[in-house]
């Protein structure tokens, strides 16, 4: 039987794993099939949240579990993961980290990125250069496909905005060193200000997630869909 220590410590380590799913409430087999193969801490549960533009669907994860006592993780619909990824990222101890995975549209590039500005001085991503596979590398952008949110992370971002998770567009000014919040998805607004908290948010290369080109997990117009690529379709593994 496990010591009272050893209990408290399983149980700072449980994860809440949301599963995002598209509108149709469909995932593919393949990714059913990662679900099961998923190493988790003891104490872990899923949820699985569709049906809801992503920004609430991530705030309402997010307080499902403040409220339960877990720390958050996503897994969307259309992202492989490792089968011990998110055992990877708890082991880190960091407050903000994903996994890596890669554009499911060419140029396919790798989706982590720091922040810059264009040629009339507007916020935009830039690429993360210089890092070796296995590297923990830090960012200003993260996505949420695959990635881990310490509770005290959560809490912050709670007493500080309603809706932590925002797309940037829908957002209004707010006090910081850097101005309004970049117009980028609910994900990278999350992180954004994640980094003006203090939190430092990460890249964990050693877990390398699969996303899934052909899955649709939100209107078209959001993607660059159709493709004039000819690989498009194609799982964008690099």
């Amino acid at each position: 039987m496990p010591g009272s220590w050893e209990i408290v410590n399983q149980r700072d380590k449980r994860l809440l794993v949301a599963v995002l799913v598209p509108p149709d409430l469909a995932v593919t087999m393949d990714f059913a099939q990662n679900i099961r193969n998923l190493q988790l801490p003891p104490g872990s549960d899923f949820m699985r949240m569709g049906g809801m533009p992503f920004g609430p669907a991530r705030n309402q994860c997010a307080k499902t579990a403040l409220d339960n006592g877990y720390h958050l993780a996503f897994l969307d619909a259309d992202v492989r993961a490792p089968p011990d990824a998110f055992i990877k990222l708890v082991e880190t101890g960091l407050d903000l980290v994903g996994g890596l995975y890669f554009q499911r549209f060419y140029p396919y590039m790798p989706v982590m990125f720091n922040e810059g500005k264009d040629d009339k001085g507007n916020p935009t991503k830039i690429p993360v250069t210089g890092w070796k596979p296995g590297d923990i590398v830090p960012c200003t952008y993260v996505p949420s496909g695959l990635t881990l949110y310490r509770r005290r992370l959560l809490e912050a971002m709670f007493s500080r905005f309603p809706r932590p998770f925002e797309w940037g567009v829908d957002v209004a000014p707010i006090p910081a060193e850097n101005g309004q919040v970049p117009p980028f998805s609910e994900d990278f607004t999350f992180s954004w200000r994640a980094k003006q908290l203090g939190v430092q948010p990460y890249i964990l290369t050693g877990v390398v997630g699969l996303h899934e080109v052909r899955a649709v997990v939100g209107p078209r117009w959001l993607l660059p869909y159709p493709s004039n690529d000819p690989y498009h379709g194609l799982v964008a593994l690099v």
